[in-house]
């Protein structure tokens, strides 16, 4: 899994009116993670390491 943003386009559900932004990705964060059952701070992580794996970094 990798947290990204379609921005400016289709901002989330919890921003209703909204145009999207990256400023948005910690409170799409929180609300995963929620989900996930895990702490925010542990899908950052996640995700880095998933971003940095599929483009080499």
């Amino acid at each position: 899994m990798v947290l990204e943003t379609d921005s400016p386009d289709m901002a989330p559900a919890m921003f209703p009116g909204q145009r999207n932004s990256p400023a948005h990705l910690p409170a799409i964060c929180a609300a995963l993670a929620e989900l996930m059952n895990i702490t925010p701070e542990q899908l950052a992580a996640a995700s880095t390491a998933n971003c940095c794996e599929v483009f080499g970094w």
